[in-house]
C-alpha cells in the first residue's frame, strides 16, 4: 500500500532532478543566444547573454542601414551627374565593433551553454555525454566547447579566448586588403577592361588573406580544439571499444571524412595518438611556415599558392591512412 505522502515524494523527484541534455543547451546556444543557459538552469546568465546579443544585433542594423543609405544616395546622385561618385566618411568602424560583438556573443552563447549544462549534470550525478560527432560539432562551432564537454574546463576556456584573439589578429589582414584594394581602383590597376588581370589581382589578395598570421593562428586553435576532443573521447571509451579498427564501411567513411575535416582524428579516433598528432602537427606545420615565408617577403601569392599543394597532399594521407589502418584486421 502506498501512502500519499509517499506518492507525493515519487511526483516530486523527476521535477528536482530533471535531466538536461547538453547537446540540446548547444543547439539552443546557437539557435538563440541566452536560450541554452536559461534551460540548462542558469536564467540570470541566459538573460544577459542575451540582452547583450540583441544590442549588437540592433546597433548592427542601424549601422548597416545608415551605410546602404549613404551610398544609395550618392551612388544615384552620381548617376544624375550632380557628383562624381566617390565613397564618403562611412561609420566602418562601427560596423566592424557590432559584427565582433555579435560573433563573440554568439560564440560565448555556445560555450557557456556547454558549460552550464556540464555543471547540472555534475551537480544531479547523471552520467557525462560522450558522441564523437557531438564532440566534433561542438569544437568545430565553437572551439575550446568541446574540452569543456569533455571534462577539461580550464582548457577548453583557454583554447576558446586564443580563438577569439585569432579573430582579432586576423583584422590587420583585412584592412590592408581593404587599402589594396583601394589604392588599386583609384590608380586604375582594377579595371574591367583587362578581366583577366582583375582576377588575378583579386586571387593574390585572398591568398594573403588565407595564409595571414591571423587566419592562421585561428585555424591552429580550431584544429587543436577538435584533436583535442577527440582524444579525449577516444581515451574514455573502453578499451573493449574497437568500432574504428574493426573493418567497418561506415566507420572507414567517418574516419575518411575526420581526416578531411582535421587531419589526423581518425587516427586518434583508433587510439593511436603518435600518428595523429603527428600528422596534425606537420599539416599545421606546413600552413604556418608558407605563411612566414609569405609574410616575410620570401616567396610570391603565387609561389605560396604552389606550395600548398604539401598541406593538401599530408591531409589526404591522414584521409587514407586511417581507413587504411583497418585492412590489418580482416
Amino acid at each position: 500500500m502506498i501512502l500519499p505522502g509517499e506518492i507525493h515524494k515519487t511526483k516530486e523527484r523527476p521535477d528536482s532532478k530533471k535531466p538536461i541534455s547538453v547537446h540540446r543547451a548547444f543547439i539552443y546556444g546557437a539557435s538563440a543566444p541566452g536560450l541554452g543557459e536559461i534551460y540548462a538552469g542558469s536564467r540570470i546568465r541566459g538573460f544577459i547573454t542575451a540582452s547583450l546579443f540583441i544590442f549588437f544585433l540592433v546597433w548592427f542594423n542601424w549601422t548597416f542601414i545608415d551605410i546602404m543609405v549613404s551610398t544609395m544616395n550618392l551612388f544615384f546622385d552620381s548617376i544624375n551627374q550632380a557628383r562624381p561618385f566617390a565613397l564618403p566618411d562611412l561609420p566602418f568602424f562601427s560596423f566592424g565593433i557590432s559584427c565582433l560583438g555579435i560573433y563573440y556573443i554568439w560564440s560565448w552563447a555556445m560555450i557557456s551553454s556547454v558549460d552550464v549544462a556540464i555543471k547540472h549534470q555534475k551537480k544531479t550525478g547523471e552520467p557525462p555525454q560522450e558522441s564523437v560527432p557531438w564532440g566534433v560539432a561542438i569544437s568545430w562551432f565553437c572551439p575550446g566547447a568541446g574540452q569543456i564537454y569533455t571534462g577539461s574546463r580550464q582548457f577548453g576556456y583557454i583554447l576558446f579566448a586564443g580563438y577569439l584573439l585569432g579573430i582579432l589578429l586576423i583584422l590587420p589582414a583585412y584592412i590592408h586588403l581593404y587599402q589594396s584594394i583601394s589604392l588599386m581602383v583609384k590608380s586604375g590597376q582594377l579595371s574591367t577592361d583587362n578581366p583577366y588581370a582583375l582576377i588575378n589581382i583579386i586571387k593574390e589578395q585572398m591568398i594573403k588573406l588565407n595564409f595571414s598570421f591571423g587566419n592562421l593562428f585561428q585555424e591552429t586553435a580550431r584544429y587543436f580544439a577538435i584533436a583535442g576532443t577527440i582524444a579525449s573521447l577516444a581515451y574514455h571509451s573502453s578499451g573493449a571499444d574497437n568500432k574504428w579498427t574493426k573493418p567497418s564501411a561506415a566507420y572507414g567513411i567517418a574516419l575518411f571524412a575526420m581526416g578531411w575535416l582535421c587531419p589526423g582524428t581518425g587516427q586518434l579516433l583508433q587510439k593511436r595518438n603518435k600518428a595523429g598528432w603527428y600528422f596534425l602537427g606537420c599539416y599545421v606545420s606546413s600552413m604556418l611556415i608558407i605563411g612566414l615565408l609569405l609574410g616575410s617577403g620570401f616567396i610570391a601569392p603565387k609561389s605560396a599558392n604552389t606550395l600548398s599543394w604539401i598541406s593538401i597532399l599530408l591531409q589526404w594521407s591522414a584521409m587514407i591512412e586511417a581507413p587504411f589502418h583497418m585492412r590489418q584486421y580482416i
